[in-house]
């Protein structure tokens, strides 16, 4: 008799200070990765780790002005640690937040290009998004020292992306994993994906990620979610992640009026019962609220792999108790495997169109000795 298959995890982490160009490299991004990347190895887990090359490139290009502000290199921190992460079995993926292309650095402040926050809105033609996703493919891969086949965009922002997705099917990339299914919003980071295949894992794309193709040249893997209200979002985790003193105060100033809280009781009230999408967040729910959300996702249809994308991000990592609490809890789920988006887009790069492949069976890391 076959064994029962498994529910395959990926757990991916944005690698990025905040959207607003504040935040330190050393506290919300390399310190909290490596915590997080340890407490993973402890249970043979590899971390998907989404760097954010635009930020690097800058950080590399006023290298000699960030060491004389920080006292030291962040550019250089962040190329070690990409390196020493692969070598330790886990993967590393392209994330960018075009905002911070081309953007200005002046008394120790980003100005960050807020007019463009998608790729598509960088260029007016392929040859040109082509060769500026090209740049940023090969450079992580040197950084890395592994391949990139895998893309996130920046505030999950990757609507229109006709461009995008041309140029990174051109490029190499197999997987874009962009999508949180019932997203809806509209500025600063304008997209819709309550329109995205309902039910499906996993579906190819060709020029919208929220639209199946199945003759498309990548495949979208959305960001796991079941639709909710605000008021779900109410944690303590959530809470923790998004205001604790770890966090800028200009940041959570900057969150509550994107939110566009109403300052009265109807208007209060109003906001907690809007719909929203609740995310397979580790850094914003409770290890059991996870392992809840993640035996209660029915089964796949037919054909598709049985795979559900978590998400986190380092500036949010404050608890590692409760990461490793929930890594536990998985480690004894004989339900559950984890793998990395690396190794699943290897997989699909060698599948039949439109057939993902069998991953509950594939080794998840392979640890130095």
């Amino acid at each position: 008799m076959s064994s029962p298959a498994k529910r395959t995890l990926v757990l991916t982490v944005d690698y990025e200070i905040f959207g607003n160009g504040t935040g330190d490299v050393r506290q919300h991004v390399t310190e909290p990765t490596e915590r997080m990347c340890r407490i993973a190895e402890k249970f043979g887990m590899p971390v998907t780790v989404f760097f954010e090359m635009e930020e690097y490139l800058l950080f590399q290009q006023h290298r000699e002005a960030l060491q004389r502000l920080l006292g030291y290199d962040p550019a250089a921190e962040m190329r070690r640690q990409a390196a020493d992460l692969v070598r330790r079995g886990h993967d590393v993926q392209l994330h960018l937040h075009p905002q911070w292309f081309e953007a200005g650095f002046a008394a120790g402040e980003w100005q960050l290009r807020h007019d463009r926050l998608t790729v598509d809105a960088l260029f007016d033609n392929h040859e040109k998004t082509t060769a500026f996703i090209r740049a940023r493919k090969e450079a992580l891969e040197e950084i890395s020292g592994q391949p990139v086949n895998c893309y996130r965009a920046g505030g999950f922002a990757a609507q229109p992306a006709g461009r995008l997705l041309q140029a990174l099917a051109d490029t190499g990339f197999v997987i874009e994993s962009s999508v949180v299914k019932g997203m809806s919003r509209g500025k600063p980071h304008p997209l819709d994906y309550r329109g995205a295949p309902a039910g499906r894992r996993l579906w190819k794309v060709s020029d919208e990620v929220a639209q199946e193709d199945r003759r498309g040249p990548l495949w979208e893997i959305p960001v796991h979610s079941v639709m909710g209200r605000r008021y779900h979002q109410l944690t303590f985790h959530r809470l923790m992640a998004k205001f604790s003193k770890h966090v800028p105060k200009e940041r959570q100033v900057e969150m509550m009026d994107q939110l566009g809280v109403k300052k009265t009781i109807p208007g209060l009230l109003s906001f907690l019962r809007q719909p929203v999408p609740i995310k397979l967040d580790y850094h914003n729910l409770t290890p059991g609220a996870l392992l809840r959300m993640i035996r209660r996702a029915p089964p796949p249809p037919p054909g598709d792999e049985d795979v559900l994308v978590l998400i986190g991000h380092t500036k949010e990592h404050v608890n590692d108790a409760a990461f490793e609490e929930f890594l536990r809890r998985v480690s004894m789920d004989d339900g559950l495997a984890v793998t990395s988006l690396g190794a699943m887009a290897a997989g699909l790069a060698s599948a039949p169109l439109a057939t993902p492949p069998a991953l509950a069976d594939r080794p998840l890391m392979t640890l130095p000795a």
